[in-house]
């Protein structure tokens, strides 16, 4: 197959794993601390303000959906995760999230017929997953269903199937960090950046550069607090903002940076990342009466990639199911909590 750029290639037997998938991830959401969570990210280390600027330099050819308008500025929600499905120790090693909700966009939603306002952004800090496809990602949770054995059983046939997925994993997993502000995010997946009605545009990948550098790992996590990272960001913002620089990320070549395999890493050296934006997270008090409301109303906040405009459409296999199995777990969670 010829690939082409800004194309998706979607596989027949799609619909069918999307459907499975979304019978797994549903039944794997059980009650933790008195309510049902998501079935990924569940613990939040922090829920905060934010300002989103575009930037007053930003390329034409970048100038689509939230990014049209130079300086324009969006309110924003960022939440801070750990990404297991369970509710775990800050020092365990895990993948870490920051999903930006920008506020009161306009704009045609990228789901037609949604009244979604929002543009949601979720990232996290590797700019790869362990699972290349719905195909692998199905696979690998149906072999984890299994009673008593499945979780070894899972990591066997990842090993055996395909060792640089294991070794992705395994790098996530065994990441222990200081500070969720200290922390590069990358989107993984791709999206479409360009017009709602024609194909002009890019597909891209975003990620965030934060604007402190990393004190790298503390030296006896198991001994750390529980939620040492939540009280890390909530030290850090009660004296200092924190700053990312949002940049974009665009397909250059169809094979070296495929749509639908998100375990391949988009080279930076052949497609530099391009800031488009800024994220600035000002100076408050996380632990206040009101940072502790605005983080309960996080929780009841539906992030999704596909909480977005039609300029920022997600692409690829991983965000079509994705878009099922996030649409089951929110309204599993809204007809249980």
């Amino acid at each position: 197959m010829n690939l082409e750029l800004n194309r998706e290639y979607p596989t027949l037997d799609e619909a069918r794993l999307i459907e499975e998938m979304v019978k797994i991830a549903v039944g794997r959401m059980k009650p933790q601390q008195g309510r049902i969570r998501r079935g990924q990210h569940a613990k939040a280390t922090g829920c905060v303000r934010g300002v989103f600027t575009i930037r007053d330099d930003i390329a034409d050819d970048l100038r689509y959906g939230v990014f049209q308008k130079p300086m324009q500025v969006f309110q924003a929600i960022v939440r801070f995760s750990n990404s297991a499905e369970t509710i775990e120790t800050d020092g365990k090693g895990d993948a870490r999230g920051m999903a930006i909700k920008l506020m009161d966009v306009a704009g045609s939603p990228a789901i037609p017929g949604s009244t979604n306002r929002c543009q949601d952004f979720l990232t996290v800090n590797s700019p790869v997953f362990p699972f290349a496809t719905p195909a692998e990602f199905v696979e690998f949770f149906e072999i984890r269903e299994m009673p008593f054995v499945g979780d070894p059983l899972a990591l066997a046939w990842l090993a055996f199937s395909n060792y640089r997925h294991l070794n992705i994993a395994s790098e996530i997993l065994s990441e222990i960090v200081t500070s969720p502000l200290e922390l590069p995010y990358w989107s993984g997946s791709p999206y479409w950046l360009g017009s709602a009605e024609t194909a002009s545009g890019h597909a891209v990948k975003y990620s965030l550069v934060p604007g402190i550098e990393e004190t790298g790992p503390p030296q006896d996590p198991g001994n750390m607090a529980h939620d040492y990272l939540h009280q890390a960001l909530s030290r850090h913002l009660k004296t200092r903002e924190a700053v990312f620089e949002f940049r974009v990320q665009s397909q250059t070549d169809p094979v070296a940076m495929p749509v639908e395999d998100v375990s391949v890493v988009w080279d930076e050296a052949v497609s530099r990342p391009i800031p488009v934006a800024t994220l600035t997270i000002g100076v408050q008090d996380v632990d206040s009466p009101e940072g502790r409301a605005l983080a309960e109303e996080c929780e009841t906040m539906a992030f999704s990639p596909w909480n977005a405009m039609a300029e920022h459409r997600p692409m690829g296999g991983i965000n079509r199911l994705r878009q099922a199995v996030y649409l089951a777990s929110q309204a599993k969670r809204a007809a249980k909590n």
